[in-house]
């Protein structure tokens, strides 16, 4: 499926699974019903010894607006990242009023009047999920975020979540160091003289 303006900074309708926690209730070999098992501990030691590592496993999900972080990577790869949605009405007065003005940290308000939800929200930012392209509605997206909310949603996933960008930063100094270089080069060859 195709998403004109992809799908990274889209606010749109998705099946997102819960994240798995025991008990794990999953199918295993040619088993009718699912089996319940209390830890994951039970799973890992399974596999370790050259049991089944691919499980069929029974998730709970919902489908539910969620804000599309990245397109997929490739045609081979299809998940895309996304961040679950607070409904503001789960929050005291006080509290929606520092997500309004932007002044939580972990939330990132939605304004209303630019987003067709069914109530006023703020994306999560400790609420990362990946989901299948196959699992997004085909609608129109609900919103879609502005370049510099982009750029602050991923600063702020980036924070929460520790990630150690230097090395990126650094090598994008010198790309773009190299690309000043280049060009004086290039003006200073085409002077009369030069």
């Amino acid at each position: 499926m195709s998403y004109p303006g992809g799908l990274a900074g889209s606010v749109r309708w998705a099946v997102v699974p819960f994240a798995r926690a025991p008990p794990f209730r999953l199918y295993a070999g040619t088993a009718s019903e699912p089996i319940a098992v209390p830890e994951a501990d039970t799973v890992i030691d399974a596999a370790r010894r050259g049991g089944d590592a691919e499980l069929s496993y029974v998730v709970t999900g919902k489908a539910r607006p969620i804000l599309l972080l990245s397109d997929p990577p490739a045609s081979h790869h299809r998940e895309v990242t996304g961040l679950r949605l607070l409904r503001l009405s789960r929050l005291a007065p006080d509290e929606q009023q520092r997500v309004r003005d932007q002044q939580d940290e972990l939330l990132f308000h939605l304004d209303p009047a630019r987003y067709d939800l069914p109530e006023e929200s703020a994306a999560m930012v400790t609420g990362l999920v990946r989901v299948h392209v196959d699992a997004i509605g085909s609608g129109p997206p609900l919103g879609r975020l502005e370049d510099r909310e982009m750029r602050a949603v991923g600063e702020a996933v980036i924070r929460f979540y520790g990630f150690d960008t230097r090395l990126l930063v650094e090598r994008r100094i010198r790309e773009l160091a190299a690309r000043r270089r280049a060009r004086e080069t290039e003006q200073e060859g085409g002077r009369p003289g030069g």
